[in-house]
């Protein structure tokens, strides 16, 4: 009869582990569906059918006539030092270079003229911004005197940096203007737009139905995935190591004290210590940024 027992309970503890060896694969499945959704292919819709076609003209250098590589950063405020200047200017080089299209930095101590994005229209005329057939180009204008900036779009650009792309930009680089990071506000400004024109010329359009999302890095949701089900499956064989112990600990001293034994006297509430937790009053800074606003081609606001 004993035999009968420990077959009988050895036979549940298979099962046991059985159950909970299928709960650890499927998390195992779960946290790897985790992964994949990570990185969706981002569906986009072109604006014209012939994007591809025209990216396919406009990129290299040597494509574009009659444009000089020169110019690209024009620091009238004197914002950045001259070898910031010079990095700005060689990776907006690269992008004229790699998609035809002319990324342009403008800043300025004040704007001539109510609205910085007429001023940039001016100039994009006045100096010939534009590349190849199509004058495409994006242009970034600053302006010290009332803090405003603005971002124009033209030619091929205008089909890439819509509205809805243009005011990720700015939300992008809002913060570090209003913190005087010119430099990273710019760089980081260049960035979005190489991105957004290394998707393009793969067919993808990013718009308020069709809104982009950053990549994340392989290797953190590799090793997230990773930490993940070593926590799912620690927490499992941790319960595995609980149903094995018997003992259970009490919360009291009251179930080993014998009935009647103890009467308590007197009680009373002593502190030892009095400890007084002092933190400082954040001070927020008022970095209006105003509100986006965008019209034709452009987008400005304040920062």
């Amino acid at each position: 009869m004993r035999d009968g027992y420990r077959r009988s309970l050895s036979h549940r503890n298979d099962r046991s582990h059985m159950f909970w060896a299928f709960i650890l694969r499927m998390c195992l499945c779960v946290c790897l569906c985790l992964c994949i959704s990570l990185f969706p292919e981002y569906e986009a819709l072109a604006a014209e059918g012939d994007l591809k076609n025209s990216f396919s003209d406009l990129s290299g250098a040597e494509k574009v006539p009659g444009i000089s590589a020169e110019g690209w950063v024009q620091d009238g405020a004197g914002l950045l030092t001259e070898s910031e200047e010079a990095k700005l200017e060689e990776r907006c080089k690269e992008i004229l270079s790699e998609y035809g299209i002319s990324a342009v930095i403008i800043t300025t101590d004040r704007f001539e003229g109510s609205d910085i994005l007429d001023w940039e229209r001016r100039l994009f005329a006045e100096q010939g911004l534009g590349a190849g057939e199509n004058n495409s180009s994006l242009i970034l204008g600053i302006s010290m005197a009332e803090r405003d900036w603005g971002i124009t779009a033209y030619g091929d650009g205008e089909r890439i940096f819509g509205a809805y792309v243009r005011e990720k930009i700015g939300g992008e680089i809002l913060d570090d203007l209003s913190d005087g990071d010119y430099y990273d506000a710019f760089d980081t400004y260049l960035d979005m737009a190489d991105t957004f024109m290394a998707d393009a010329r793969e067919g993808k359009i990013y718009s308020e139905s069709n809104r982009y999302r950053k990549r994340m890095n392989p290797a953190v949701v590799i090793l997230g995935t990773a930490a993940l089900s070593f926590i799912i499956s620690l927490l499992i064989i941790l319960s595995w190591k609980r149903g094995m112990n018997t003992r259970v600990l009490q919360d009291s001293a009251g179930a080993y004290l014998m009935q009647g034994s103890f009467r308590l006297t007197k009680r009373a509430d002593i502190f030892l210590y009095h400890t007084v937790n002092r933190s400082r009053r954040q001070k927020h800074e008022n970095h209006s940024s105003g509100s986006m606003r965008s019209s034709g081609n452009g987008t400005r606001g304040k920062f």
